[in-house]
């Protein structure tokens, strides 16, 4: 009786464990296998598949990543780069200097001093191409300072635009760079205490930015006429080298008139005295 009392003791406890479980999982769970995990899967049997992601066109999906401030950004960045490059190639594109009157050719030079002095004082006139060939055979420009290690003078012309002359510098960096620099020159006259005298501008006709004088040029980039003052010393320097033209000019009043030539005409600066300005 024991035995069998202890027998169906253990089966009625074996019922009630099994019961517990039972109201743990249901009977899906317990006929699921535990190898069906995330990790596990039984050989021969495919994983559910994710569903196709929508293709959109790589200019929508660029578009999506960008906001407005950093389209702004990058539009301002290449703007200011453009501008950067565009500076620094026209600044070392030098000018064309053999469409200047005098400067290339070979020509014979006139001694335009001697012919000044000659005038006494009356009206005078000489061409670009006199004066450049006289500037060739009398001028020789000389570098200073630091940049003088890599940098020597080439040579030095005057353009003659209408109402103005362009200085022009040429200057020869290593062995074969070119870079030029100029200047614009407006002269007229004022009385002062019943005496004239001549006044000099470095500005030209043409304007930058506004009504901003351009006053030269950087190769072929304009630069305003209050930058332009760093030349100052190589123009006085020019000056000197020519010292008994400007005492005959500073003697006889004279002030230089700029003649554009037109239609084959050569372009010109006239010298006229104050005399004769006051008379006409």
């Amino acid at each position: 009786m024991a035995g069998t009392t202890n027998r169906k003791r253990t089966r009625k406890r074996t019922e009630e464990e099994t019961s517990l479980w039972g109201f743990l999982f249901d009977k899906n769970s317990q006929s699921k296998d535990i190898t069906k995990t995330a990790f596990f899967s039984p050989a021969g049997e495919e994983e559910p598949t994710a569903q196709p992601r929508e293709t959109i066109p790589l200019w929508q999906e660029i578009w999506q990543r960008f906001n407005f401030w950093s389209i702004l950004a990058t539009l301002v960045f290449l703007v200011f780069t453009t501008a950067l490059i565009c500076t620094l190639v026209s600044m070392w594109t030098p000018q064309d200097m053999r469409n200047i009157a005098g400067y290339a050719d070979r020509g014979s030079a006139r001694d335009l001093t001697a012919l000044l002095r000659n005038a006494n004082g009356q009206a005078i006139s000489f061409t670009e191409a006199e004066i450049n060939r006289y500037l060739r055979e009398t001028c020789r420009i000389r570098q200073t300072g630091i940049f003088s290690i890599i940098t020597h003078g080439e040579g030095v012309a005057v353009r003659i635009h209408d109402g103005y002359a362009e200085l022009v510098i040429d200057r020869l960096i290593g062995a074969n760079i070119h870079q030029t620099t100029s200047v614009n020159i407006t002269f007229w006259q004022e009385v002062n205490m019943g005496k004239p005298e001549l006044k000099a501008r470095l500005t030209g006709t043409p304007v930058l930015f506004g009504n901003i004088p351009e006053g030269g040029s950087i190769g072929l980039m304009g630069i305003p006429e209050r930058h332009v003052s760093m030349l100052a010393p190589a123009l006085d320097t020019l000056l000197a080298c020519y010292s008994e033209i400007s005492a005959i000019i500073r003697e006889y009043n004279y002030c230089p008139q700029f003649i554009k030539g037109e239609q084959g005409h050569d372009s010109i600066v006239r010298l006229i005295p104050y005399t004769s300005q006051h008379t006409n």
